[in-house]
């Protein structure tokens, strides 16, 4: 039992059956530039006026039981991110998806969602890849170059102190491009291996491939999440 599961049953009323509501959802615009703890409280909110019957953590200040399957960052797009919403009953995801896109904001949407009883692992345990769109003027060939090249030297934060990391084995292979201005690529994602396309854009700068001021315009989109091990990976939806 990881950390995160074991998060889960210390905060779950034992007696309490878990009904979870797992739901694809797409964030744009403003909402990209929010933190994943304000994200996190915007479901929250819409979760609690759409007066859906949501299974509670216990101890002196109960919150929805709400996991994302990983975190996004600021300023950073999404097409198929997933959380896992706990209810107290059984609960058809189609009106779930209709009564919480009732209550959030302009710029984030619950695209489709589906029941599963009582899930064995969490599900930020079980993301291991992910696929992300970067568009920004003339981006495409700085990046097939880092995934020519042996080895990607560059300087990541760690522990509050930064130090020095071969990012190259966290690229697993790029994807279909077709303009020299939009490039997408699937990398290692997750709590055991995870490449953040912020480093990446720094990799690239200190490659000599990208300016900064280039990087800093950059347009980032993660477009989804897969489980398993690559090359054999599966939909996030339906791993529990």
């Amino acid at each position: 039992m990881n950390a995160q599961e074991q998060l889960r049953e210390m905060t779950r009323k034992q007696h309490q059956h878990e009904y979870v509501c797992r739901g694809l959802f797409e964030r744009k615009g403003a909402l990209s530039y929010i933190g994943h703890l304000d994200l996190k409280a915007v479901f929250e909110r819409a979760l609690r006026r759409a007066g859906l019957p949501i299974l509670y953590s216990q101890g002196f200040n109960p919150r929805p039981m709400i996991v994302f399957a990983l975190p996004l960052g600021v300023g950073i797009d999404t097409e198929g991110d997933w959380l896992d919403v706990s209810m107290e009953v059984p609960f058809d995801p189609d009106e779930y998806v209709r009564r919480i896109n009732a209550e959030l904001p302009e710029g984030l949407k619950v695209i489709r969602a589906v029941s599963i009883d009582e899930p064995q692992n969490s599900i930020m345990s079980v993301v291991t890849c992910a696929e992300y769109r970067i568009e920004a003027k003339g981006i495409t060939k700085p990046v097939l170059d880092l995934f020519s090249k042996q080895e990607v030297i560059t300087m990541k934060k760690s522990k509050g102190r930064e130090i020095e990391v071969d990012i190259r084995p966290l690229l697993i292979k790029p994807l279909t491009s077709s303009t020299p201005d939009s490039v997408e690529y699937m990398c290692y994602a997750g709590s055991t291996k995870n490449l953040r396309p912020d480093v990446l854009l720094k990799a690239l700068c200190e490659s000599g491939g990208f300016s900064k001021e280039e990087a800093d315009e950059a347009r980032v989109t993660r477009i989804a999440l897969y489980g398993g091990e690559y090359p054999d990976i599966s939909a996030i939806e339906g791993l529990t």
